[in-house]
């Protein structure tokens, strides 16, 4: 089974709610850019999970138009949630490959935990990671390739 993990592309600055911060133009463009460098294989996607915070449904949506699938709101996939309960969550999916889209810390300790690699892998704005398991646990996945944006 396979997992792709997408941080959200740059950001605007922290002034004030967090939730609410939108994509940077510069954003929106390398999400779009890891996305075209990577479309043979996000084409193999079923699903499309996002964290409810604007910036990853605005990183989402730009996937959504490349791929022509819905967004699914997952609240697991804020920033400071426990990757062992979306590891859970995962555990019961049968829809592989499913695309998160999310932020770090979670992102980074997500990959990082599943590939038992430390922090080897650095998660930036709009780096895509793909992750192979037969089971959906710490230490028990391959990375596939991680494509960093430009």
């Amino acid at each position: 089974m396979q997992l792709f993990i997408l941080r959200h592309g740059k950001a605007e600055p922290m002034l004030g709610n967090d939730a609410a911060r939108s994509l940077t133009e510069r954003g929106r463009k390398q999400v779009a850019q890891v996305c075209k460098k990577r479309s043979k294989e996000l084409s193999a996607v079923h699903a499309i999970w996002a964290s409810p915070f604007v910036r990853t449904q605005q990183t989402a949506d730009i996937v959504s138009a490349h791929l022509g699938l819905p967004v699914v709101t997952e609240p697991l996939l804020i920033g400071d949630s426990n990757p062992q309960q979306l590891l859970d969550l995962l555990q019961e999916q049968d829809n592989f490959p499913i695309l998160l889209v999310s932020h770090q810390p979670l992102v980074g300790s997500l990959l990082n935990g599943l590939c038992g690699s430390g922090n080897e892998y650095p998660m930036g704005t709009s780096s895509l990671a793909c992750v192979s398991a037969e089971v959906w646990a710490n230490g028990c996945a391959e990375l596939d390739w991680l494509q960093h944006a430009e």
